[in-house]
């Protein structure tokens, strides 16, 4: 199961950690203590995640390891989204930007972006939020980050939804649909297709929204 992957991974990173640390290797230190980060958060546990990017962070950064740091920043970005802290979580997104864009990494640079504009979205920004999604969007589609471009399609899909406008949401919620179907995350499918349930509930289609509730759950139920 998906949650038996996890424990796997958290035993394993756990080993490692104290013998990177007793070897005074700093670079597998810090690469386990995001890796664990990574997994709390899969887990949904974003404040203990907030726990282990922090050490990490402050490793690459006394590294001078921009590239490592760009990422850890925007997984902080991530986790204070998702606790509610808007304006932490575009502090982090902020210093991940520019890094990313230092050291070339568009794809880093693209998350930076769609957290900004989720931030912007959750602060009712609509307008600013679509900006954001729409400078990310052609990042992630030229590196060829599908799940990326998914997370950035679900944003602007929820910024039309919030306005009303249901048959745009919809058309941007099918297109991430199709990709988080093709790169295989269960998790980004439910959740897209509770989005498009939604919005057939509102447009009061409701044995379509039941549709979709009901296959979102059975996603849900198997993971």
């Amino acid at each position: 199961s998906a949650l038996g992957e996890k424990q796997k991974a958290l035993d394993y990173y756990g080993q490692a950690l104290p013998i990177y640390r007793a070897a005074g290797d700093k670079a597998g230190e810090a690469t386990a203590l995001n890796g664990i980060g990574a997994v709390y958060y899969a887990l949904g546990e974003k404040q203990k995640a907030l726990d282990y990017y922090g050490p990490a962070l402050r490793i690459y950064s006394a590294a001078g390891d921009k590239a490592s740091e760009a990422t850890v920043l925007n997984n902080i970005g991530n986790a204070y989204s998702d606790l509610g802290e808007q304006q932490k979580a575009l502090d982090y997104f902020g210093q991940a930007l520019p890094l990313s864009r230092v050291v070339g990494n568009r794809s880093g640079e693209a998350t930076a972006l769609t957290g900004i504009g989720d931030v912007y979205s959750a602060l009712g920004e609509k307008q600013k939020a679509l900006d954001y999604y729409g400078q990310a969007l052609p990042l992630n589609r030229v590196v060829g980050d599908r799940s990326g471009q998914a997370n950035a399609l679900t944003g602007i899909g929820n910024v039309y939804s919030a306005l009303g406008e249901k048959q745009k949401a919809l058309d941007y919620y099918g297109q991430a649909l199709q990709l988080f179907r093709a790169v295989g995350d269960p998790s980004g499918e439910a959740s897209t297709l509770f989005n498009i349930g939604h919005v057939h509930r509102a447009l009061g289609e409701k044995p379509k929204a039941l549709d979709y509730y009901s296959q979102a759950l059975s996603l849900f139920q198997a993971a």
